[in-house]
């Protein structure tokens, strides 16, 4: 069987651009949760309004006018990731271990005279980094399915010159038809010896990486003892890595027995966004806050490539090493605008109560061509498919500070990020869960911060083409995270 070298940039593929850059891409960079502190996390994220945390700065940087005094801290994270899927009536469990840095941080604390300082009593400028969302996840299922993902191949390779296979579809229906897995069938149509019909499915999935938040610059500051305000503006930064095989075994196929087919991918992103927000607190014991992030840009390129092994009754058929096809691509996304709303109250002696409700319409999404970029491409059909499954969600976020005594408290928190899919979508529209628990302990001039996260989410899986039967797993994701800060005040 004829074959083509087949290193390429999607500038020189046509019709490539779909493999990697879509909607699911758009989501992925838009979608971020509360990170940063221990104390942050502890609390469900609902500090904005209390603030006094560094984490305020992705969330309302006008928090950190309530800090009278410098503050350094830095935060380390363990994550446990526990994955349960469901294909068909089979349920398969994997477990996925990491460790990370979650903040670190300085802000440096001017006090003001107000008579001098036109009622400003106080000034502080910060920098530091808050991770804001981790990809690590890892996933496992096997069962039988009454289709192959052969058939998702001959379903888009449908009209296309078997000479032309390699150009169209390189890293799917190209490498199928390379390793003798499916074959002309006349008239531009394809077919496979492996029927539909108890075919037996395997596939891994591990993705890892994570997003972190640069903070260049936060400036905030205290007026009058009662309107705080602050900024920031923040360089932000993408790592994420998938990878999978998928694997299936024909048992009455007369010339396919089994095949492999793998794939990668690699993303690096740099973005850029800025924060504003406001508290005012019309009495000491309560506070009112509200803040806006603009949207985010990001500078994105993706690597990836597809492989398959095919055993057939004549023996193994792969593709030869040197034509294994890779693919890259720079392109641009921009995320939704953002915004927030939060309240808490403080009550004497006993601690403080705080909520938030952010709004995102993860529908305002849109993926974009490099400026000056020789391969631009409209991204039309995908920023469509942005805008008719996507939808504008409520956030909710509600956590509590217990004072047990001058120098401990005890911390909890729920948060609910809602499902950004439309129910015409027919993706899981339950949302994210988080439970979370915390402590600390005041030592006067430096505290430490313990906290736990328990994040749940139902997500559907497709392995190839929705519409065919057979594609669909139903992941359960649970996110255990435990987290140490170390802060000093000065």
């Amino acid at each position: 069987m004829l074959k083509n070298t087949i290193i390429l940039t999607l500038s020189l593929v046509l019709g490539a651009t779909m493999y990697a850059q879509n909607e699911d891409d758009a989501l992925r960079y838009s979608e971020t949760f509360f990170g940063g502190t221990a104390r942050n996390m502890g609390y469900a994220g609902a500090l904005s309004a209390m603030g006094g945390d560094f984490s305020n700065a992705t969330q309302n940087p006008a928090g950190l006018g309530r800090l009278t005094k410098s503050n350094f801290s830095f935060t380390q994270n363990v994550e446990v990731n526990q994955g349960s899927a469901q294909f068909g009536n089979n349920i398969s469990r994997s477990v996925q271990a990491k460790y990370n840095w979650s903040n670190f941080s300085y802000v440096k604390a001017y006090e003001l005279n107000p008579n001098k300082f036109k009622n400003w009593y106080a000034v502080q400028i910060g920098l530091g980094f808050n991770r804001i969302k981790s990809f690590n996840q890892k996933y496992n299922y096997e069962g039988v399915a009454d289709s192959s993902i052969l058939h998702s191949f001959i379903r888009e390779a449908e009209g296309t010159y078997p000479e032309d296979i390699y150009n169209y579809h390189p890293f799917t229906a190209g490498l199928a038809y390379d390793t003798y897995a499916i074959d002309p069938a006349g008239s531009n149509t394809y077919s496979t010896q492996a029927q539909a019909g108890g075919i037996f499915h395997r596939r891994s999935l591990e993705r890892t990486g994570g997003m972190n938040e640069f903070n260049l610059l936060t400036v905030s500051g205290n007026y009058g003892n009662k309107l705080l305000v602050g900024a920031s503006f923040n360089y932000l930064r993408i790592r994420f890595n998938e990878s999978f095989t998928h694997s299936e075994d024909f048992a009455d196929s007369s010339w396919v027995e089994s095949l492999d087919y793998t794939g990668s991918l690699n993303i690096k992103g740099n973005g850029m966004n800025a924060r504003f927000g406001l508290i005012y607190m019309p009495i000491p014991q309560l506070r009112i806050g509200a803040a806006v992030e603009t949207p985010s840009i990001y500078w994105m390129n993706d690597y990836w490539t597809n492989d398959m092994e095919t055993e057939t009754k004549d023996g193994p058929k792969f593709v030869d090493p040197q034509f294994v096809p890779t693919g890259s691509y720079e392109y641009r996304v921009r995320t939704p605008f953002k915004a927030n709303f939060s309240a808490a109250t403080v009550i004497k002696k006993f601690g403080s109560i705080g909520a938030e409700v952010e709004y995102v319409d993860y529908g305002n999404a849109k993926l974009s061509s490099r400026n000056f970029s020789t391969s631009f491409y409209s991204f039309n059909a995908e920023n469509t498919q942005i805008d008719n499954i996507y939808r504008s969600v409520l956030n909710v976020k509600i956590g509590l500070e217990a004072r047990i005594n001058n120098q401990l408290y005890a911390r909890g928190g729920f948060a609910h990020y809602a499902s950004p899919y439309k129910e015409s979508s027919g993706n899981s529209t339950i949302g994210r869960r988080f439970i979370t628990a915390g402590a600390g302990y005041n030592f006067g001039g430096w505290y430490i911060d313990m906290a736990y996260v328990l994040q749940m989410v139902t997500e559907d899986y497709y392995a190839y083409d929705p519409t065919i039967e057979g594609s669909k797993s139903t992941f359960d994701f649970n996110n255990s995270r435990i987290l140490f800060s170390v802060g000093a005040r000065f």
